[in-house]
């Protein structure tokens, strides 16, 4: 119904979805067929961690990929990340061909000690890649906070959704933030404070901070 050039498609590999190097180009192919489309605009090797790393690269699933970007069946190559720094870090050095990282990234696991939101976007831009946000509503909990949280925000006249997109799309080096969206009103409020978008201010960061010592307080 649209041009193909008017959109994004994203698609990924699971772990789960292959158990040897010959699954891999079969099960892309199927996913091509399922959405009616010759290319995906990222493909992304998903959920990223130590643990799986080798199953990955034991299945030549970074060279597969390049090389369906290499016939345009792929525009861009990219991963996304559930692990430490120094873990992301290994894996960009050994593994050009990634473009793009997809990381958990909101203000309140930006100092997270497990999810380490800000160093992972340190060790990305430090190799140049750009970075997709998901969880910037943390699953939602950025727009159900503590009372005290949340008249903390709206009292600006600014609801919580808004505060939590525009913090994660005003760091340096995020090129794409995804919202999760389960409505049209929601869809729309999104599209209302991102459309003309203005980066949060020191007050508004430094606001931030007050609802991030309030949230890890009840969360303690």
């Amino acid at each position: 119904r649209y041009p193909r050039d008017s959109y994004i498609l994203t698609d990924k590999l699971s772990p789960n979805f292959f158990q040897t190097e010959a699954d891999i180009r079969p099960y892309f192919e199927s996913m091509l067929e399922a959405c009616g489309v010759d290319y995906f605009d990222f493909f992304l090797l998903h959920s990223l961690n130590k643990g799986n790393y080798p199953h990955y690269t034991g299945n030549r699933a970074f060279e597969i990929a390049s090389e369906l970007k290499n016939e345009g069946k792929v525009r861009h190559v990219g991963i996304s990340f559930h692990d430490t720094a120094d873990v992301l870090e290994t894996i960009l050095s050994e593994q050009p061909a990634i473009e793009v990282v997809q990381l958990q990234f909101n203000y309140v696991d930006y100092e997270d000690d497990e999810v380490q939101a800000r160093k992972c976007l340190e060790v990305c831009r430090k190799f140049g890649k750009d970075v997709i946000v998901m969880e910037p509503v943390r699953g939602g909990s950025l727009v159900a906070l503590p009372e005290e949280a949340k008249n903390l925000l709206e009292s600006t006249g600014k609801s919580c959704a808004e505060y939590a997109v525009r913090y994660a799309a005003s760091h340096e080096g995020i090129f794409m933030v995804l919202s999760g969206m389960s409505s049209i009103e929601q869809l729309e409020e999104n599209i209302g404070f991102m459309k003309d978008f203005q980066p949060l201010n020191e007050e508004e960061f430094a606001l931030l901070d007050k609802v991030v010592e309030i949230v890890n307080s009840v969360e303690q």
